[in-house]
């Protein structure tokens, strides 16, 4: 009676942490569209402007040392490309892992049903 209560005890923490799982991972769905779609209008929008910034510096220039403007604005192209994998390679390595919560409470769960069968073991054998 007591191993079927500990059976129905461990299923139900795990179906409350399959639920929490699954809120966890809706949460990550919705965030990670929302990211998408922000960052991709917000790139359409700077990468228009910033065409429009160099087109208007080459025509300005364009008199006195054309190349040296293309060049200009072709570097700052690249350094803006290079800052930008930069942003991604360090928003990659600092993001938390999924089901975090969930697997933090499956540990506890873990622990605390261990602590329960070390204390009916004690207590039935003492």
């Amino acid at each position: 009676d007591s191993a079927k209560r500990v059976v129905a005890q461990a299923l139900s923490m795990a179906r409350t942490r399959l639920e929490l799982a699954g809120v966890e991972l809706s949460q990550a769905r919705r965030a990670t569209v929302q990211l998408f779609l922000w960052a991709l209008l917000s790139a359409s929008v700077l990468l228009t402007a910033s065409v429009f910034v160099c087109l208007a510096i080459v025509v300005y220039a364009w008199e006195h040392s054309p190349i040296l403007a293309l060049l200009g604005c072709a570097s700052f192209y690249v350094l803006l490309g290079l800052w930008g994998l930069f942003r991604v390679k360090t928003i990659l390595e600092t993001e938390t892992p999924l089901f975090e919560a969930t697997l933090s409470e499956l540990q506890k769960d873990r622990e605390g049903l261990l602590h329960s069968l070390k204390a009916k073991e004690t207590h039935e054998h003492g």
